[in-house]
């Protein structure tokens, strides 16, 4: 018995390195996938080449959103069924195929069908499949883990996001896709190669200490199973009104930044700062830059609210998470409203900051809640159902705050009602607890 113990002892010692590697191996290729939510760079050349306008161009993305829910749904039934390799293998194809194909648009149709299903699939395939099986190597260290690896496909557009704008300078929109799509099928297929599951015996020791621990669920629930259980519904209204509001924000922040600066700069005008003052209104470009570099903030902050939940969420468990996020919710709506009540830029942004913290935030506590409460080793297809809870929200919080700009001629009025929704989340956030071993 004594043996036994000291060989799976050796084993996980001798293997504990190698999870790095696999680690190291998913952060780049999750920075990689975050490259979906850079459409926006290829809008302009595509539009000043075809004519088309944003409302036709926008559907690309919504696609992409959509494919890349369903992309997550089809890999986690695949890796049961398959191998983690094959589904990498596949993520490359489509990625590669999807890219490279796009470079020869010519209609909207096509490249709906490349670049809004097929990349979008692709990542979605891609990104199940690499944070399953990463996941599996971290029994022990599931929101760390979950929070450090979405923190590089949160971060992934702003770190390459200039280098595919200086590809677009010197290739042009054509050969920029076809590089990325070489790029993606190296890349992809050199971690289907690198890539695999730890075995039972480096995994047992790490997730029986966890269980002991209750940072992992007793029983490791399918996805019928968990979707079965109170908890799971409870967790998915959360996860809705919080990410509502995150993508809201997303969708609209240099506009609303824009709102503030150019209504502010009027302001400054209209109050008879004829010399002086003057100097001080700013012009719609310099407005531009300063909401552009507000966006900026939106991401970076993004990024980091991963890192840091999944920090919070194996320190201090889900019940300050939940709570932490709910409030930065709120408190960063109210700094947004009262800064456009007061025209005042810099709290703009700092409620842009939080808006960033607490979207990452709730992004990882998704991956992290699939670990924890319903078990690592249903993980791909668990996390991929929870995903979808993406969708109705990514369609009822852009349009809530659309509809509300539309209506008065200002976001103000959409800052208050999202932040009765952040105190809505914050109270559901009181009913979710773990679920019970069947």
């Amino acid at each position: 018995m004594s043996h036994a113990t000291s060989q799976t002892h050796t084993t996980a010692t001798q293997t504990t390195p190698h999870r790095l590697l696999y680690f190291f191996v998913a952060f780049v290729l999750l920075m990689f996938f975050g490259l979906i939510y850079a459409w926006s760079l290829f809008v302009d050349p595509l539009e000043a080449e075809f004519g088309w306008d944003r409302s036709a161009t926008s559907v690309v993305f919504t696609l992409s959103i959509i494919t890349f829910c369903a992309g997550m749904l089809v890999a986690g039934a695949l890796e049961e069924r398959t191998s983690p390799r094959t589904v990498m293998l596949i993520t490359a194809a489509c990625l590669g195929l999807g890219l490279i194909a796009s470079a020869f648009t010519e209609s909207l149709p096509f490249i709906y069908a490349t670049y809004g299903v097929l990349v979008g699939a692709g990542v979605g395939l891609g990104t199940d499949v690499v944070m399953s099986v990463t996941l599996k190597w971290f029994p022990d260290k599931q929101g760390l883990a979950s929070g450090a690896m979405l923190m590089g496909f949160g971060g992934g557009t702003m770190l390459l996001s200039p280098v595919v704008t200086t590809m677009l300078g010197a290739l042009g929109w054509r050969m920029t896709f076809g590089a990325l799509g070489a790029v993606f099928v190296v890349l992809v297929g050199a971690g289907a190669f690198i890539m695999k599951l730890p075995t039972p015996e480096y995994v047992r020791p790490l997730l029986e200490k966890a269980r002991q621990n209750a940072t992992v669920a007793a029983v490791d629930m399918t996805g019928s199973q968990m979707v079965r259980t109170p908890t799971f519904w409870v967790f998915m209204v959360y996860l809705m009104l919080v990410t509502c509001g995150g993508l809201a924000l997303i969708s609209q922040a240099v506009p609303a930044a824009m709102e503030l600066l150019m209504g502010a700069g009027a302001a400054a005008a209209g109050a008879g700062a004829a010399d002086a003052g003057a100097s001080a209104v700013l012009s719609e470009a310099e407005a531009l830059m300063l909401a552009t570099a507000a966006m900026g903030s939106v991401s970076a902050m993004n990024g980091l609210g991963r890192l840091i939940n999944g920090f919070i969420w194996d320190k201090f468990g889900y019940r300050v998470c939940l709570t932490w996020i709910a409030v930065a919710f709120a408190a960063g709506m109210l700094c947004c409203a009262f800064a456009m009540m007061g025209g005042n830029f810099p709290l703009l942004v700092a409620g842009f900051m939080l808006l960033g913290l607490m979207y990452g935030g709730n992004m990882c506590s998704m991956s992290a809640m699939v670990g924890t409460f319903f078990g690592p080793k249903y993980y791909g297809i668990n996390y991929a159902i929870a995903t979808c809870q993406m969708i109705p929200a990514a369609i009822v919080g852009p349009q809530i705050l659309a509809l509300s700009q539309m209506g008065s001629g200002s976001y103000l009025g959409a800052f208050w009602v999202f932040f009765g929704v952040a105190i809505a989340a914050l109270a559901v956030s009181f009913f979710i607890k773990p679920p019970k071993a069947a």
